[in-house]
């Protein structure tokens, strides 16, 4: 499956109990719950040595420069799209918190052409970090019931969901719903937005102006947070296929910090 339709699969396969779930929404607080500390799996011997990331300094690209961010402002959603996914670029790395009804986790990703994920999903009950996901190399693994496994091995629903989940925390996935759309509309204030790393930061709510299409989903509600450099800080998709709604929420941070992610033991 490509990443833009699993992640309409997840977008559209857990509905919220409450139609009015944008008050879910990370802009005024960090989603319910808090993120799970990142599993520190050891590496086996055949398995690829752990890269760590030096630190990114971030520099504002061209894309983001020329995106004419401002209060009240309408903005070109390839142009938005353009700007997020060189702003990811230029970061390098990152940490990222997600919300879906009753399923949270904490992805550590590193973007590019070869892209790495590895995080945690806590499971329906509560269970902290039930799930684990680890995205290298072009493999995936899942951990499900405290074992490790190649995901093309395990037919779970657990594992399932550990794939969908991982691949919508794949932040190039922002850049594609963003750009499904033609326009896009800039709120007249910042919104403070409190991260999961107990920092505190004022970016532009920047909102789809109708219902679109994404993958077959019908995306009532995007909202992107953004800071005036075009740093990505939070994204929420409130999408309806023919039951209740469903939303997603995520929070982008610790950007260009150095991040590990290395292949289990199995």
């Amino acid at each position: 499956m490509t990443v833009t339709a699993v992640g309409a699969a997840l977008l559209t396969g857990c509905s919220s109990d409450d139609p009015d779930t944008d008050a879910a929404q990370p802009a005024a607080s960090s989603p319910a719950g808090s993120p799970s500390a990142p599993p520190s799996a050891p590496a086996s011997a055949s398995s690829p040595a752990p890269e760590e990331s030096e630190a990114t300094a971030y520099v504002e690209p061209a894309e983001c420069e020329s995106l004419g961010l401002a209060s009240d402002a309408k903005l070109a959603g390839k142009d938005l799209a353009a700007c997020v996914t060189a702003a990811f670029a230029a970061y390098g790395t990152g940490t990222e918190y997600m919300l879906n009804k009753d399923r949270a986790g904490t992805t550590r990703f590193r973007v590019g052409d070869d892209p790495e994920l590895a995080g945690d999903v806590d499971g329906a009950g509560g269970e902290r970090a039930k799930n684990s996901f680890v995205f290298l190399g072009g493999e995936e693994w899942i951990k499900s019931d405290g074992a490790w496994e190649k995901s093309d091995s395990k037919e779970a629903v657990d594992a399932e969901l550990g794939r969908k989940y991982r691949t919508l925390s794949d932040p190039q996935v922002v850049s594609d719903i963003v750009g499904t759309f033609a326009t896009w509309k800039v709120d007249t204030e910042k919104a403070l937005i409190s991260l999961e790393n107990g920092k505190d930061t004022h970016a532009w709510r920047i909102t789809n102006a109708a219902h679109f299409d994404y993958q077959g989903a019908e995306m009532t509600e995007y909202i992107l947070w953004i800071e005036d450099d075009g740093t990505p800080v939070g994204a929420q998709a409130t999408s309806h296929t023919g039951g209740a709604p469903s939303t997603v929420s995520q929070h982008f941070y610790d950007l260009g910090e150095p991040v590990t992610i290395e292949a289990p033991a199995v």
